[in-house]
């Protein structure tokens, strides 16, 4: 409960905070921020401190009103045309989960859309918008808000979509539903942006040992998943 505290209370200041998996699954270790409090300093540090793929991930809920699909399904739609996709598109994870992804995103008014500035921009207005269909709006506002989204944006770009299990927890344990879940409790806009913490000197993912130290020396709140699975639980998710 603590260390739940502390990853809410990091996530609410704009702070990272690292979520290892389970030892089982990919036994990898994610940065995680809030995507409304992104910058382009978060995304530098992201890309050498972390060195993973730098992604967006977004609530089921949120996904659906933006009309976001899974790349799974869009990609399930063209392999019948196509039976070189068709075959790829068949082939699952070592852990067995579908993957997450959706489409990639740029904001219209980046340039090449893979800077610091560019994702950030990207990132934050994505996030601003997720902000603004979480209030009490009607249908007419509701319809402004996802013309708004469509009209902000083009893909593919740079900034690879994450869309987490309407479930979460209970249907899916990934860093994407870990960080979506860490941001329902604190009452934030569902939206995150995760990356990967891999290891320059053996190419591998980043050890959980060395995670930790990694987080002593920032002063970081790392959490492990069983921590969040146990609070779903409590929590009802």
């Amino acid at each position: 409960m603590t260390k739940i505290f502390e990853a809410v209370t990091s996530l609410r200041e704009g702070n990272f905070v690292l979520i290892h998996d389970d030892d089982n699954r990919e036994d990898e270790v994610d940065m995680v921020i809030s995507s409304s409090h992104i910058t382009p300093e978060h995304v530098s540090t992201m890309r050498k401190d972390a060195g993973g793929l730098i992604c967006t991930a977004v609530s089921k809920e949120i996904s659906t009103k933006l009309g976001l699909p899974f790349i799974y399904d869009v990609l399930n739609i063209f392999g019948t045309a196509n039976k070189t996709i068709s075959l790829i598109n068949q082939n699952s994870s070592p852990y067995g989960d579908k993957p997450s992804f959706s489409i990639t995103l740029n904001h219209v008014n980046t340039y090449t859309g893979i800077t610091d500035n560019d994702r950030a921009l990207t990132i934050s207005s994505l996030a601003n918008i997720c902000s603004e269909l979480d209030t009490d709006t009607d249908l007419v506002d509701q319809q402004r808000i996802i013309e708004k989204f469509q009209t902000s944006f083009r893909t593919p770009g740079h900034v690879p979509i994450l869309i987490a299990s309407k479930g979460l927890l209970n249907e899916r344990k990934g860093h994407t539903e870990m960080s979506i879940f860490l941001t329902k409790i604190a009452n934030m806009t569902n939206v995150t942006t995760i990356c990967e913490m891999l290891d320059s000197h053996n190419y591998k993912a980043l050890s959980y040992k060395d995670a930790v130290d990694y987080s002593k020396e920032k002063n970081l709140v790392i959490i492990e998943a069983k921590e969040l699975i146990a609070y779903a639980k409590s929590y009802g998710n």
